[in-house]
């Protein structure tokens, strides 16, 4: 960009160098053209005089008109370097227009690829967001499935741990209940053998 800047002032500045010659140039021009005109009236002058009054030397006439041919010869250089400096002067334009459609052209085209490249961006930002939204969602998902898992796993330990403990009470009372029967026992066969003596056998 600092290029195109830069070659844009250049031909600012010889743009303008071309134009102050032109200038330079018609303001010549119009002098010689002035020149020429009041020489021809000084001719058609000195013509008129030479048919009405003493003729006038042939030397001084020819000087005259070598004068206007040399003006003549310098006015058409004039001219024709004018011309050349016109074209140059638009050959230079288009040649600047050209280079900056070139340099346009070329903004549009680096412009065209940043916008897609921007939007290559935007779409893999927008499937990484999607991924990482989906994979919240099941992050969540598994840690709900976990949540459930470890109620059930709750609920199912407290279930045996009262089952276990119902058969704990179920196999201590009946121990309880055969100590109580055995000693109940043994006492009754205590009090009969002491209240009925046994027959002596010689």
């Amino acid at each position: 960009m600092k290029k195109a800047e830069t070659h844009a002032a250049e031909s600012q500045l010889e743009l303008d160098q071309i134009r102050l010659e032109n200038t330079e140039l018609d303001r010549k021009n119009a002098q010689l053209e002035k020149q020429l005109k009041e020489l021809n009236v000084r001719i058609v002058d000195l013509e008129t005089k030479s048919y009405t009054s003493t003729p006038q030397p042939n030397a001084t006439i020819r000087q005259l008109q070598a004068r206007i041919e040399e003006l003549t010869q310098l006015s058409q250089a004039t001219n024709d370097k004018r011309h050349s400096t016109q074209l140059r002067s638009s050959d230079k334009a288009v040649r600047e227009i050209q280079l900056q459609l070139q340099e346009s052209e070329r903004q549009r085209v680096k412009l065209e690829d940043d916008r897609k490249s921007s939007e290559s961006q935007i779409q893999a930002l927008r499937e990484k967001l999607d991924k990482a939204q989906s994979g919240e969602s099941e992050l969540v998902r598994a840690n709900r499935r976990l949540e459930l898992q470890a109620a059930e796993a709750k609920q199912a330990t407290l279930t045996l741990e009262r089952e276990v403990e119902r058969l704990r009470s179920r196999i201590s009372r009946p121990a309880s209940s055969v100590i109580s029967d055995g000693s109940t026992t043994a006492i009754s066969s205590g009090a009969s053998s002491v209240g009925s003596p046994r027959k002596y056998k010689p």
